[in-house]
């Protein structure tokens, strides 16, 4: 195809501007009427009412699709003033959680150790207290 019109304006869509303010989006298409004049010249064999419909239901897309723009700027912007709080907790969180880690450590360490001082200090007592806390658990697993 050799011919100086675009796809669009061959569509009948015409070519779309899009403004970015810092408000919101805004789009402005060309005139229905210089698309319909460009479709009918690229397609002669449609009927006019057909043409309408067209741009009647391509009108209706657009404005929906005007509208989730408008829709998601407003959610790109609250996330983007949420983003750094929610950065800072997170941090905080896992600062936390690594502090905890660390004592939870130093609490089994602390135990092991006084297990181990026990068990050379007093090995008969250690060794009974050792099997009743098996029969124990042997009577646990048997309920």
């Amino acid at each position: 195809m050799t011919s100086s019109a675009s796809a669009e304006e061959m569509a009948g869509i015409g070519p779309v501007s899009v403004s970015v303010s810092a408000a919101t989006p805004k789009l402005e298409p060309t005139p229905p009427k210089a698309a319909e004049t460009a479709l009918s010249m690229a397609v002669p064999g449609l009927p006019a009412l057909d043409l309408n419909k067209t741009l009647s239901i391509q009108n209706e897309q657009l404005a929906i699709y005007r509208d989730l723009l408008e829709v998601l700027a407003v959610s790109e912007q609250e996330s983007a003033a949420l983003f750094p709080e929610l950065s800072k907790s997170l941090v905080m969180h896992i600062s936390t959680i690594n502090r905890l880690k660390e004592d939870l450590q130093n609490v089994f360490t602390r135990i092991r150790a006084l297990k181990n001082h026990f068990q050379h200090e007093y090995p008969d007592t250690f060794d009974y207290v050792q099997s009743l806390h098996v029969e124990e658990l042997d009577d646990e697993d048997e309920e």
